[in-house]
């Protein structure tokens, strides 16, 4: 199915933003610039349809990851997916990060299962185990904010299963140790454009859509900046998604 569609992860430090035209992706990875007068999601991506010689009313649907991950990227993201899909009437597509970062591995090592640790407070991490079904997708198991004790029968359990940790560089010393003692294999998370645009597909194909919105992101716990505004204005909680 030759279906075009823009697909961006800004989830993590390093964000990736891919144009799907049916086989070919193509493809821009940057991080934060130091200047604070610009965003470089705007720079970059206006690059990318030059490079992909797409204009904006050529998209079928968009597609974003909705986290767990920065606050900050993922504000950015969901804000422009949202009013990018509603100005122009397109499928969303929401993706999480688990399924990209399992997906993203298996492109480069091979099969699961995974466990996605992102790190959180307080000798924490937000973990989901993902595996790759048969018809190759990939089922990501609701997350779960979990201290040492609780992560170690986790890794235990996808170590003895072959798999693998997928975990960033912050996570705790403790989770660290937990990973070493049982045994798994651990690799760094990464976004691969490829894997990011076989899941914008499959998802499209399936019609595995939302509605713009109520799309939000997820995090493992409510951000500061909302846990302040919230408290400073009063009313209900402002927290999007969670664990």
């Amino acid at each position: 199915m030759n279906r075009t569609i823009l697909a961006i992860d800004c989830s993590q430090r390093r964000s990736v933003i891919a144009v799907a035209r049916g086989p070919m992706v193509y493809e821009r990875a940057f991080e934060p610039t130091q200047d604070h007068t610009r965003e470089a999601f705007w720079d970059e991506l206006r690059e990318l349809c030059e490079a992909a010689g797409v204009q904006s009313w050529e998209f079928e649907a968009v597609a974003v990851a909705t986290g767990p991950g920065g606050f900050t990227g993922l504000r950015i993201a969901i804000a422009f997916a949202k009013s990018f899909a509603l100005a122009s009437e397109l499928p969303v597509i929401a993706l999480g990060s688990a399924e990209i970062f399992a997906a993203s591995d298996a492109v480069r090592r091979g099969g699961g299962p995974w466990l996605v640790a992102l790190a959180s407070k307080s000798g924490t991490a937000w973990c989901s185990r993902v595996t790759q079904t048969v018809e190759g997708d990939f089922d990501a198991q609701p997350g779960e904010v979990l201290d040492a004790a609780a992560f170690l029968p986790r890794l235990s359990a996808v170590a003895a299963a072959g798999g693998t940790l997928l975990c960033d560089e912050h996570l705790d010393p403790a989770l660290a140790a937990a990973a070493k003692q049982s045994g798994v294999a651990v690799r760094p998370i990464s976004c691969d454009p490829c894997a990011l645009a076989a899941l914008a597909h499959a998802a499209l194909r399936r019609g595995r859509t939302v509605d713009a919105f109520a799309l939000a992101p997820i995090y493992p716990r409510e951000p500061e900046a909302v846990t302040k505004w919230r408290e400073r204005h009063g009313g209900g909680s402002g927290a999007s998604g969670g664990a």
